[in-house]
């Protein structure tokens, strides 16, 4: 019953569109269903011999997707009420942990000057992303996701969140943090525990999440395949840029000993996760 295994790991991928810092690409990959999931979501209106196998591959894989992301959104919004900076360099820590994992995506890594400004690129974008935020989005201090303004700038967002959540190195629910709207989405599905419905950040986060998986699924693959060291380097640059935009804002509150503790704890998890083998073919559901 291979549907009961696929749901299972979709309750893990949905985990983390949630939880900053764990890149579902990278999950995807460990998994073993990375480029069973970019076919399916690629192709799935273009090879209608294959649609009923790619149905059965996705519905019990989104289907746990659903219950990953209610289930760490009630555990995570709970810890960030709580500990907010402390669970900030948890995150942090975590995807500090994936560059073992980036590195070890392609066979050849060795820096080259066309590599190296691919890194420079990925930072740049995202440095950009956390300083265009005021311009975007108006005054960030408290996001409500009740405004056209913030609704869109939301939806902007959690386009590139979903492009970011099936690229290896990457993870959509730290653009979210990045770009300021994440403790809002996160209270709104939270909240979905006690049958309170927020429409507008659910549908705005949902629908161009979705979008931005369909559309990036098989740009990404491409791009990947041709190049694949230098999209990786462009990730890096993006995980590196992203500690711009995450470092906790002052004061910093807490024992510095225990805050540091919490990053070596992050960078420990990813760095375990990591480190786990290749994927198989799409045979798994033929």
């Amino acid at each position: 019953m291979h549907w009961i295994g696929l749901v299972l790991k979709g309750i893990l991928y949905g985990t983390t569109h949630v939880v900053p810092g764990i890149g579902g690409g990278i999950v995807l990959i460990l998994l073993g269903v990375y480029a069973d999931f970019v076919e399916a979501i690629g192709n799935i209106l273009v090879r209608r011999d294959r649609w009923r196998q790619y149905l059965r591959f996705l519905i019990p894989l989104g289907v746990g997707m659903v219950l990953g992301v209610f289930l760490a959104a009630v555990a995570v919004e709970g810890l960030m009420a709580r500990y907010p900076t402390a669970s900030m360099l948890f995150f942090m820590g975590l995807l500090l942990g994936t560059i073992p994992s980036v590195f070890r995506l392609s066979d050849d890594m060795r820096p080259t000057k066309g590599r190296v400004a691919a890194c420079l690129a990925g930072a740049a974008f995202v440095v950009a992303i956390r300083a265009l935020e005021p311009l975007l989005a108006g005054s960030t201090a408290d996001f409500t996701l009740t405004t056209p303004r913030e609704i869109g700038y939301n939806a902007l967002m959690s386009f590139l969140a979903g492009g970011a959540s099936v690229t290896p190195g990457l993870d959509g629910s730290y653009v979210l943090l990045l770009g300021g709207t994440y403790p809002a989405v996160l209270g709104a599905v939270a909240q979905l525990r006690h049958l309170q419905i927020h429409w507008a950040a659910l549908i705005s986060t949902a629908v161009p999440a979705g979008l931005g998986i369909l559309g990036f699924s098989k740009v990404i693959d491409s791009v990947i395949k041709r190049s694949p060291s230098g999209a990786y380097y462009a990730v890096l640059g993006m995980i590196v840029g992203s500690i711009y935009g995450l470092w906790p804002q002052p004061p910093i509150q807490g024992s510095p000993l225990v805050l540091a503790l919490c990053l070596i704890a992050g960078a420990t998890v990813a760095i375990f996760i990591g480190r786990v083998p290749q994927e198989p073919g799409f045979d798994e559901i033929s």
